[in-house]
């Protein structure tokens, strides 16, 4: 899918509807900029509070902070881990 958007004053873009819909993107959302040669590349970015409801497991299935954070995390980076953590 190839979109045209225009910069505006002070270096706005707006997105495309379009782009906005396929990636579920809304007002307030965060998205990461990268610099690849001579390609900007957005992507949307999560946030911690993003992740609610995302974690399954009652009482029985209880798991710490840390570890829910660090294996959701895991899933949305497709399964690398990062050392750092």
């Amino acid at each position: 899918m190839d979109e045209v958007a225009k910069i505006m004053a002070r270096g706005l873009i707006a997105l495309p509807s379009d782009v906005r819909k396929r990636l579920g993107l809304k007002e307030g959302d965060l998205v990461k900029i990268e610099v690849e040669g001579d390609r900007i590349v957005l992507k949307k970015e999560q946030r911690i509070y993003d992740l609610k409801g995302s974690v399954e497991g009652g009482k029985a299935g209880l798991k710490s902070f840390a570890q829910i954070l660090s294996e959701e995390l895991q899933k949305h980076r497709g399964g690398k881990k990062d050392g750092g953590t």
